[in-house]
Order: structure tokens, then C-alpha cells, then sequence
């Protein structure tokens, strides 16, 4: 992972905006010449409560023409009573995941710098101004088209006799010429103020108010969500893993995208060879104290079921009734005993998509046969069981991007570092 310095950062930032201005005055030249491109949407956690307090429900779809079919719910994002965890799969296990951004036509989203004032280094370790815990100095608010959630933390030394609390805005820190050390990259959501309490970490574990920061010299909660979970490069453009969406073809002949089919995590840039898992962890993604670090930046990519592929979705069960309500019904003969199984103990595989030959009597793969044999099933069930098995030139990139931290992966939950 590069990490600039303070004159990478400084050349980065003017580069921004140098090619923001200039693909503006292109865009006015050509206006007459060709039509104009989709116009770029962010919407953040602050957007989230607005919608809900003007009357939105849960079911309005935020950019619904941007090749995902349906959109992204509102309610992805939040229920009106806090942050929605998602299941999604990751090389071969099950993942939970929450959304805090969604944009639209953006062809890049840019880490920003947060400011945190510091009075000395011991030991390679910097002393915070006033002491633990911090309190970043974001440079961008969520008003701005520049916004994401992803801040390279940049320590300032300040004079050592500094009050604590005097620095509240990044001006401040910019026009004191204070040493500027840039450091790790940082998950941070800025959210409104009111946003329900944030729920501990762990299961269990108490709801506790969200930390606070500073932006344009006021105070401002945020969700921490730690390091580890992204990277850019040396212009500050954060790196978009995929985000893998099945679809399928409904009666009307138009791609629907199933809530109740798990969606699939990638480890690397689409198109990219996967990496081996860690024979320790199985995992293909980096791990840290022996937990898999995801990352929180997505492009969704939609994925065709293909026709030599199945949907575990037995009769009954909701994801069977969601595809059958797209003309997409389930097909083949599944055995009476699914019957005697709830939703809680088909939830390992309902909605999982199995390759495997269809066994002529039943028109289901012979691994469907009962529950207790659907682990020997050739799952679709990670990034490399797509890149292996699927022709993925059918795979179509959409215009959406989302942070989407994971919280947990199989049972253990993703503390911040």
C-alpha cells in the first residue's frame, strides 16, 4: 500500500481539481456534440435521514438506472433505527456487511486527509494533543461531491503548550504550517447528528454513542470502521474491489436481482488473478490477528445465473416466492424433506447458486437431495469459483459504488485496528 507524503498529498489535491475543471469545460464544449454524460449522485448517511424525514420508506431505490436492476433500497442502508447488516459470501464462507455511501456515476472516489493535532513522537508513536481518545479534523463535509468515508490520517505537530480543543478545522492546521505526517488510511463515516446509537462490535456487546471529530469548526459524530480496509494510489484514488450481483431473467425477458441470493465479495480488481488462500485462515483477503480484513470500497458487477446453474430455493421458502414473482420460478422436483426444515436451518445455502449436473429424475442436482449432503455442492461461492467457472465477459460493471464495511466474518466480528 503506498503511502504518500505531505508533497504527494499537496500535488494529488491540485491534480483534483485541475481535471475537475478541465472535464467541466470539456463537458461545456461538447454539450452541443454529444449528449451529456449520467449525472454523478452521492448519497451518504446525512442523505439517508433526510429521505426518511421527508416521508421515504425503505423500499425507495437509490440509483435505480445505473445497471443494477431495482437499485440499492433505502433501506440497505438503514432501517430508520441504525445501520442494516447484509450477508454476503467470501471464499466460501458467509460475511456481514453494513452500507454507509452509495454514488452514482462516479468514475473514481478519492481519499481525503483527516488532521490529527499531536504534540511529539515517542517511540515511532505520536502523543495526542489533550490524550486518547482522538478526535480527527475532517477537511471534507458530506455536502461535498469530494466526500467518501476513506481518510488518509495526517498527525500535525502542534506547539506542545497548544489548549486542547483549539484546532477545529482544517484551515486552522493548513494556514499554521504545522509538520504534517501522513499515515494510514482510515474507515471513518461521518453521520448526522440524532443517528441512532452504534451497536457494539461484538454479539452481545452494548449500543454506545459514536465518537466525535471535528469539521469547519464544529463538533461531528462518526462510525470508525479502522484501518486495513482499503488502498490507493499515488493520486489518492481509492482501489474499488468487485461486488458480485446474480441475476436473473424474468418473464418480461429484463435481468432481476433477487434480495435473497447471496451476493459474492471480491478480494481483487475484477479481472485480476485471485490470490492463493492463507493456508491458515482460508481466505484469499489480507488477515490481521487472524481475522480476514475486507476491504469497504465495492463496484457492483452483475452476474447472469447461467442456464447450467441452480438456485437453492426450495418451495415455500421466501426466495422461492421472490423468484417465482419475477417469472423466474424455481424448477425441479426438491425432496419432501426440505418440508421439515425452518428458514434459520436452510440459511447456510438458501440462496446460494450450486454448477453441478442436474440429476435427470429430480431436474435438481443430486446434491440437493437433503440437507445434509448440500456441503458437497459446487458452490459459487467466492471470486475464484466465478473467475473458474463462469464465462465472466457476460459479468456487466454498473455505474454503482458503495462503501460497505464488513462487520463480521463467520462468526467473529471485525473490530477496528
Amino acid at each position: 500500500m503506498h503511502r504518500p507524503g505531505a508533497g504527494d498529498y499537496a500535488r494529488a489535491v491540485g491534480s483534483v481539481f485541475r481535471v475537475a475543471a478541465l472535464a467541466a469545460l470539456i463537458a461545456l464544449a461538447g454539450c452541443s456534440q454529444a449528449p451529456a454524460p449520467p449525472a454523478a449522485k452521492l448519497w451518504t448517511l446525512f442523505d439517508v435521514q433526510t429521505l426518511y424525514a421527508n416521508g421515504a420508506t425503505a423500499a425507495k431505490p437509490l440509483a435505480p438506472d445505473d445497471g443494477l436492476p431495482g437499485g440499492i433500497p433505502l433501506g440497505d442502508l438503514s432501517d430508520g433505527m441504525g445501520l442494516v447488516g447484509h450477508v454476503a459470501l467470501a471464499d466460501g464462507y458467509q460475511t456481514t456487511f453494513v452500507t454507509t455511501e452509495v454514488w452514482s456515476n462516479y468514475p473514481q472516489v478519492w481519499m481525503q486527509p483527516a488532521y490529527v493535532p499531536v504534540t511529539g513522537w515517542v517511540d515511532g508513536l505520536p502523543t495526542l494533543l489533550g490524550g486518547p481518545p482522538w478526535h480527527p479534523i475532517f477537511s471534507v463535509g458530506p455536502e461535498s461531491g469530494f466526500y467518501s468515508p476513506f481518510w488518509q490520517i495526517v498527525y500535525a505537530q502542534v506547539p506542545a503548550d497548544a489548549v486542547p480543543g483549539t484546532f477545529t478545522s482544517a484551515k486552522q492546521i493548513l494556514d499554521g504550517g504545522y509538520p504534517l505526517t501522513p499515515s494510514q488510511g482510515e474507515t471513518l463515516p461521518l453521520i448526522p447528528s440524532g443517528f441512532p446509537t452504534v451497536p457494539g462490535p461484538g454479539p452481545g456487546e452494548s449500543a454506545s454513542a459514536p465518537p466525535t471529530g471535528w469539521w469547519d469548526g464544529a463538533k461531528i459524530s462518526f462510525l470508525n470502521f479502522g484501518a486495513a480496509t482499503f488502498s490507493w494510489d499515488e493520486a489518492n484514488v481509492v482501489q474499488e474491489i468487485p461486488f458480485y450481483v446474480f441475476t436473473v431473467e424474468g418473464a418480461d425477458g429484463q435481468p432481476h436481482a433477487p434480495a435473497e441470493i447471496f451476493p459474492v465479495l471480491g478480494t481483487v480488481p475484477f479481472g485480476t488473478p485471485v490470490q492463493p488462500p492463507d493456508p491458515n485462515t482460508q481466505t484469499s483477503a489480507p488477515t490481521i490477528d487472524g481475522v480476514a480484513r475486507y476491504v469497504a470500497y465495492w463496484r457492483v458487477y452483475t452476474v447472469p445465473v447461467p442456464s447450467f446453474a441452480t438456485v437453492f430455493a426450495p418451495p415455500g421458502t421466501d426466495l422461492a416466492n421472490e423468484l417465482t414473482a419475477a417469472g423466474d420460478p424455481p424448477t425441479g422436483q426438491y425432496s419432501d424433506t426440505f418440508t421439515g426444515y425452518s428458514a434459520t436451518e436452510l440459511a447456510p445455502y438458501l440462496g446460494m447458486v450450486a454448477i453441478d449436473k442436474l440429476d435427470p429424475a429430480t431436474g435438481l442436482p443430486a446434491c440437493f437431495a437433503s440437507v445434509g449432503v448440500l456441503e458437497g455442492c459446487t458452490w459459487l461461492e467466492s471470486q475464484q469459483a466465478l473467475q473458474d467457472n463462469l464465462d465472466l465477459s457476460a459479468a456487466q460493471s454498473t455505474g454503482i459504488t458503495f462503501a460497505g464495511p464488513v462487520t463480521q466474518v463467520r462468526t467473529t466480528p471485525v473490530k477496528p485496528l
